[in-house]
């Protein structure tokens, strides 16, 4: 009976796969030939470019793409998100490029506070993401340059690569022109001078770092300062501490923080964009040196899984390295940690279950002592587990609205730990 399961699945796989276009090994595939398709994006909206070149969004901010001889060119002004995606006619068998690299000859002629994010896009809404910025900045005005992205860096040990259909996203943001030409994947690492690095994904969640994209290197060391500098000055019974979420207390969210929260001296340690370990670096950095509070509010790990897709055990790691650290030096206060909030529209939108499953995780690292979990989730979903725009208008971040439901739920648990 086993022989005839294993036999039978052998076939299955044979048939599920004989769609797949085979490469030969030794070949390399090449990213920009005349059958792959181009798609042109921006925050808004996205526009295949069927003809030789395509702008797209409007003059102040706007991203001009031009197909050439073997590459493209690419202009970009004042832009938050916007780039190109690659794609094949078929799925592609790409097993064999495990071990190789994306090549390509990169010629950057102006980049002023850009992004340069590099990703692969696998299917059931994941994505292989690598921010290069920094590496590429040096290349600035240096002629063209080739350069090769390891494969590893947009492969996870569970990635098969037996069914590629988009094997390249290029995104950026701020200003830029390049050109880029014949990119390509490698079957094996080839001899080029510029190797681009990257990060562990398995330890990233749990290595200290200042967050260090394109679009908040311009606020987010000054923010920093700012709250050493208001702590130090300030005894905050109340701390909250995480993304742009918490952050967002300032923000949408400030009339209702100053209405809800007045009784309690606080503290928002809130930063748009962090992850966890963003968190790690602020909190070795000074930021809750010169305070004692009774009670802090933890919610992070939704960057994680939207900038990183990190996988829910090392978030939950990540998290749980935050604890220890918000332990050690401040021993006397409790900690109210929330579920990580729900994203998309709906239940089986990808980076929402991402968030569940770690959710699931971060209850275990409640001690009923020092360390509380509360999962207040359901007050912002419909009965069908839907989230609504009218609550959270981009799917992630409460407008005011959403801050006055989540305050609703807060107060109540703020009042019986502080008072407790």
């Amino acid at each position: 009976m086993l022989k005839v399961l294993i036999m039978s699945a052998a076939a299955l796989t044979l048939t599920a796969c004989s769609s797949v276009t085979h490469n030969n090994q030794s070949d390399a595939v090449a990213l920009l030939a005349d059958d792959v398709s181009l798609t042109v994006f921006n925050h808004d909206e996205r526009e295949p470019l069927s003809s030789g070149s395509l702008t797209l969004g409007n003059a102040e901010r706007a991203i001009h793409i031009k197909r050439v001889s073997g590459g493209i060119e690419a202009s970009w002004h004042d832009s938050w998100w916007t780039g190109f995606e690659v794609a094949f006619p078929a799925p592609k068998n790409l097993t064999h490029y495990r071990q190789g690299a994306y090549v390509f000859d990169l010629h950057l002629e102006q980049f002023e506070n850009a992004g340069f994010d590099f990703a692969r896009l696998c299917e059931g809404g994941c994505e292989r993401r690598l921010s290069l910025a920094n590496q590429v900045q040096p290349l600035l005005n240096q002629g063209p340059q080739t350069v090769a992205v390891p494969m590893s860096c947009l492969v996870r040990d569970s990635d098969t690569l037996v069914a590629e259909r988009t094997p390249l996203r290029f995104a950026t943001g701020g200003t830029g022109q390049l050109t880029l030409s014949d990119m390509r994947i490698e079957a094996r690492m080839p001899q080029v001078d510029i190797v681009f690095n990257c990060p562990d994904y398995k330890t990233a969640s749990v290595t200290p770092a200042p967050l260090d994209e394109h679009w908040a290197k311009s606020w987010w060391i000054p923010r920093h300062e700012q709250k050493l500098k208001i702590a130090s000055e300030s005894d905050p019974q109340l701390v909250f501490i995480g993304d742009s979420i918490t952050q967002g207390w300032e923000e949408s969210g400030k009339p209702v923080y100053q209405q809800a929260f007045a009784e309690w001296p606080s503290l928002n340690l809130g930063f748009s964009g962090d992850r966890t370990e963003n968190v790690l670096w602020r909190l070795q950095h000074g930021e809750v040196a010169d305070i004692d509070p009774q009670l802090i509010v933890l919610m992070i790990g939704t960057n994680n899984t939207g900038h990183r897709q990190d996988e829910p055990v090392a978030i939950a790691r990540g998290v749980e390295q935050i604890l220890t650290e918000l332990k050690r030096r401040l021993p006397d206060s409790k900690i109210l940690m929330l579920a990580i909030f729900p994203r998309g529209a709906t239940a089986d939108d990808y980076a929402r279950r991402n968030n569940t499953l770690a959710n699931a995780r971060l209850r275990n690292f409640a001690d009923g002592e020092q360390v509380f979990f509360t999962d207040l989730n359901s007050v912002f979903l419909g009965k069908d587990g839907n989230l609504s725009e009218e609550i959270m208008p981009d799917l992630l971040h409460p407008n005011e609205y959403g801050y006055q439901l989540w305050a609703n739920e807060l107060v109540p648990l703020i009042r019986e730990h502080i008072d407790r």
